[in-house]
């Protein structure tokens, strides 16, 4: 008994040895992965490397194909921790990759961003919004009208700012989640608005006319808009920011080959022919075929991978009594096509139907006559065996 205690210690202490993922390092200079190997296929990874002390965060995106204008597949990003002097980067990539497949990784490299980029950014966006907001609005001698919907133009501007913070990321993770609604809700307001209502709300000096009375009201409305915009644009880019100072792109990167795997399926089923419950024609026979399943780990959830789709014959005929004996066509054997799940880790469970063809004096092979074919149900219950073929995708 001490020693099965001893043993499970040890089991559960290794336990995490065997749960690490593979590190894979990233040569800067050399632009490769591993010495050049190809990247791990089906599992998650470390990916690290190299920085320098001034480097703040490390992002690190996945891409399908060389075209990174696209969303990537998937993003995770490396942060130093304040006083932490380390000049290694550790970003976990928790999505795995298909054997025998190329990506393209973009590696980004961002500083901390001093208070004059930060003042130039402010800068730069408040200039591009303020420039689409002049030209969006068309005044006339009774209203004020914008060249597009006020959701559109909220969406536009939206594009502005996440355009204008492409080279930037919030150090503390902040999004900016696009304009509020108090943004758009002053849109509709001015989209709505009626310029003869100009000398209630403005004050009117000495001998101005009505028409210089309305084009003011309209630009005291379109100002309001702007410090509105400028503002809730401030809250994200007075925020801590890391400014993008160097990347590097490897594109078509290849991943490890990995093995096909083909599943035989032997076990034993039973077709039913006719019947009620308390009295039907049936019988069983041992059978043997392959099974294709409709989703691989880790991509597609269990239920998925479990699940396939079997094909395969029985490996004798079937008797159902008064010399009805069934065989099949071409092989003459009876043939099955069902649906199967895997319940225990070498056991399928399977469900589907039977191709048949009554038997007939003659043995030949070439003996087909579709008189004689009928489909009947069956299920079975196999050990699944998986063989390995190393042939290229």
């Amino acid at each position: 008994m001490k020693k099965i205690y001893t043993l499970l210690v040890a089991l559960l202490i290794s336990y995490p040895l065997f749960a690490q993922y593979e590190t894979v390092v990233f040569n800067y200079d050399r632009m490769y992965f591993n010495e050049g190997q190809p990247l791990p296929a089906e599992k998650p990874f470390i990916l690290t490397g190299s920085v320098g002390k001034d480097v703040a965060m490390v992002e690190v995106a996945i891409y399908g194909s060389s075209d990174t204008s696209k969303e990537p597949l998937f993003v995770n990003s490396w942060k130093r921790r304040p006083g932490n002097p380390e000049n290694r980067f550790v970003v976990p990539l928790n999505y795995p990759l298909r054997g025998n497949a190329k990506y393209t990784f973009l590696i980004n490299f961002y500083e901390a961003a001093n208070a004059m980029q930060q003042q130039q950014l402010l800068h730069q966006l408040n200039s591009a919004l303020h420039a689409y907001i002049d030209q969006s609005f068309v005044v006339s001698r009774g209203s004020v009208v914008l060249q597009k919907h006020p959701r559109n133009m909220r969406s536009d501007m939206n594009a502005i700012v996440n355009q204008g913070l492409n080279l930037y990321r919030s150090q503390i993770n902040y999004q900016f989640d696009g304009f509020s609604d108090i943004v758009l809700d002053k849109l509709d307001q001015i989209n709505s608005m009626r310029l003869r209502r100009a000398r209630r709300n403005i004050v009117a000096t000495e001998g101005e006319s009505s028409e210089a009375l309305r084009l003011k009201y309209a630009n005291s409305q379109i100002e309001a808009l702007k410090s509105l915009v400028s503002q809730e644009v401030a809250q994200f880019a007075n925020a801590p920011l890391h400014a993008l100072t160097d990347t590097r792109k490897l594109t078509d990167y290849a991943s490890e080959k990995t093995r096909n795997v083909l599943a035989l399926n032997v076990g034993y089923g039973g077709v039913y022919y006719s019947g009620d419950f308390d009295d039907f024609s049936s019988d069983t026979a041992p059978y043997a075929g392959i099974s294709i399943p409709f989703g691989k780990a880790p991509f597609n959830s269990a239920f998925w991978t479990r699940s396939s789709l079997s094909t395969g014959v029985f490996l004798k005929n079937l008797n159902f009594g008064d010399d009805n004996e069934a065989t099949g066509p071409i092989v003459r054997r009876p043939i099955y096509l069902a649906l199967g799940y895997r319940a225990l880790p070498f056991i399928r469970v399977q469900a589907g139907a039977t191709l048949l063809q009554s038997s007939q004096a003659s043995t030949s092979i070439s003996d087909f006559n579709l008189d004689r074919l009928y489909v009947r149900p069956f299920v079975g219950l196999s050990l699944e065996l998986n063989l390995w073929m190393d042939l290229s995708r």
